[in-house]
């Protein structure tokens, strides 16, 4: 009876994580849509195409004697914009916070099923870190006194291992597939399957094949590393660049897998 309360519980923050984590990844494919439309209006094209209809408005209007009374069109207004990044910020940070709180349930509840748990919200982390935007960059210049945007670009994991592969990169998009998709993937099923296994000689063959792939707990942080470089433009003033909401939740996939792995190192010494 005590377990089913103690399962009931962490099933309710479970709900309550994937609520939002769902909800930050929702804003960040928002602000992400938003920000390509603002660099869109942004463009070198449309700056031109706006200044020479100004140009012409102000001639007609001069020679005419005719105001021009036609309004501008809406555009994303970069106020909204940072809002919305605040705003899958802050949901990122309630995440965290309810996530943490959950973690007081070690010292009272069952170790299986706080482990059960954790391997749960790693695979959201995970799942989170792989589809939500990982990546933004934009390049800016200066054009008749306003900002313009030369470029820009916003990706995840998956899109980027997509553009390597069509780019015919397929030695880097292999690496990012396997240290940041299938290693890890594959590292918390087996890790959950030990849970609950009761054969020893089977339990003692996966803690070896652990074993060795706890030697590489720290790649996929190598590889996201990796990842951020290869993808990152050079240095200058005009470049900016901006971590995204998927690289925090691939990040805390991390953090959990580590932490899963010293529970089961202490409950192994028990």
């Amino acid at each position: 009876m005590k377990n089913l309360l103690y399962y009931i519980v962490l099933i309710c923050f479970s709900v309550c994580l994937l609520f939002l984590a769902n909800k930050s990844y929702s804003l960040s494919l928002s602000y992400e849509s938003q920000y390509k439309q603002y660099a869109q209006d942004k463009s070198l094209q449309t700056n031109a195409q706006v200044q020479v209809e100004k140009l012409l408005n102000n001639v007609l209007s001069s020679l005419l004697n005719i105001k021009d009374d036609k309004k501008e069109p809406n555009k994303v207004d970069k106020i909204m914009i940072n809002e919305l990044k605040n705003k899958t910020l802050q949901y990122f940070l309630y995440f965290i916070i309810v996530f943490i709180l959950s973690l007081f349930t070690y010292f009272f509840v069952n170790i299986k099923i706080v482990l059960s748990y954790l391997h749960v919200i790693s695979i959201m982390t995970l799942f989170f870190g792989i589809f939500s935007p990982i990546f933004l960059m934009y390049v800016t210049s200066n054009f008749v006194n306003s900002e313009i945007i030369l470029q820009f670009e916003s990706s995840n994991i998956i899109s980027s291992i997509n553009k390597l592969f069509v780019q015919d990169n397929y030695f880097v998009a292999g690496i990012i597939f396997i240290f940041s998709i299938l290693f890890p993937l594959l590292k918390t099923i087996i890790s959950f399957i030990s849970i609950y296994l009761n054969e020893e000689h089977i339990i003692s063959r996966i803690r070896h094949l652990m074993s060795k792939i706890n030697k590489f707990s720290m790649a996929d942080v190598f590889v996201l590393s990796i990842f951020l470089v290869y993808l990152s433009p050079n240095k200058q003033s005009i470049v900016k660049t901006e971590l995204q909401i998927g690289f925090y939740f691939f990040f805390s996939y991390v953090i959990i897998s580590i932490l899963i792995s010293l529970i089961n190192k202490q409950n192994k010494q028990n």
